[in-house]
């Protein structure tokens, strides 16, 4: 009876600590990139649009509309893209992902904004 209480207790030990070892995420998506992106190209006109790049290489783009109308508020055009870039975010975050990483770029000539963030899975 002894000689089989040890073997057991070993079976039983590692069998519960198995249960415990980490273990790979089942849903792996990886990584995503959300990217906003406005620019302007004369006093008055500005683009501007929110780019998602998913993990597997396939992009969706979709047009910002924007509240630009003259000079004095340019900077409408921007907020407009950072509340769309900001939705985007909150609704891949409702789904699991979360933000590890934001740049941001800026070019004068033809004033370009490009704001980058980078997601990955919970």
């Amino acid at each position: 009876m002894k000689r089989m209480f040890l073997p057991a207790a070993l079976a039983l030990a590692v069998a519960g600590s198995w249960a415990f070892y980490p273990k790979a995420p089942a849903d792996s998506a990886g990584y995503m990139m959300v990217i906003g992106t406005g620019r302007t190209s004369g006093l008055a006109s500005y683009t501007a649009a929110v780019t998602v790049v998913q993990s597997d290489g396939e992009q969706q783009t979709q047009e910002v509309d924007t509240k630009l109308l003259n000079r004095k508020n340019a900077v409408a055009g921007f907020v407009d893209l950072h509340r769309a870039e900001l939705a985007k975010i909150n609704q891949l975050t409702a789904q699991g992902w979360r933000v590890i990483s934001v740049t941001q770029g800026n070019s004068f000539q033809g004033v370009i904004n490009e704001t980058t963030y980078l997601l990955e899975k919970r």
